[in-house]
């Protein structure tokens, strides 16, 4: 495995962040402008990869979460993956799950060092077997990423389908998705997608955890 960057800091000032900027999920259509040509808002890592959401191209069939279900085997009480309805009569939806970001606040309030991020891709992962289960990264989160299992006592979350990138493969989510709403690729391009932007209305402000995503909201 390539070079792995441990992240560490005071966990006060993460958890308050986190549980000011609670995900609300009240989806709307009030964009934040991703303007990925600034230095500003290039990723520091040239090699960080994420998440590019159309929510136009949606259908709400779940066919994202069903393939990460059967590639990863959630644990019981987990959902990586989640596909949320804010508007039935618009057909509005989001499916999202771990953001990978930049500054990550589940592996920033970690006593254990369970979670680390990778050079060559971004990914956010986390290592179920020295967990504690203390649940400090689901308060810090503000996407609410990280889940708790109670048949096991510990978190799990999203990992990127890692280990089917090293192999040259797409996350599963992504190789399920039948209508191209849910694609991956270098942050850096996928923000330059025309009509993306860096949040939907309801969301957390982006500048909490500079999470690695981009999305194209639904009229």
């Amino acid at each position: 495995m390539n070079k792995i960057k441990k992240i560490l800091i005071s966990r006060r000032t993460v958890l308050k962040a986190g549980a000011m900027a609670s995900f609300a999920l009240a989806i709307g259509i009030t964009p934040t402008i991703v303007k990925a040509d600034t230095a500003k808002d290039s990723p520091k890592n040239p090699n960080q990869k994420g998440f590019l959401y159309d929510q136009v191209k949606c259908i709400n069939c779940k066919s994202c979460a069903k393939a990460c279900e059967e590639t990863n085997h959630w644990e019981e009480g987990t959902e990586w993956r989640h596909v949320i309805v804010s508007d039935k009569n618009k057909k509005r939806y989001l499916s999202y799950s771990c953001n990978h970001c930049e500054n990550p606040a589940c592996a920033l309030v970690c006593p254990v060092v369970a979670y680390t991020k990778r050079d060559k891709d971004g990914a956010v992962i986390h290592n179920r077997e020295i967990c504690l289960g203390c649940k400090y990264c689901m308060y810090a989160c503000p996407y609410h990423a990280p889940q708790f299992s109670t048949a096991t006592g510990r978190i799990n979350k999203c990992h990127f389908c890692y280990e089917r990138q090293d192999a040259g493969d797409k996350p599963a989510c992504v190789s399920a998705c039948p209508t191209g709403a849910l694609s991956f690729g270098l942050l850096t391009d996928i923000r330059k997608t025309p009509g993306a932007v860096a949040q939907l209305n309801g969301m957390p402000s982006p500048e909490l955890t500079k999470p690695s995503i981009a999305l194209i909201p639904k009229a």
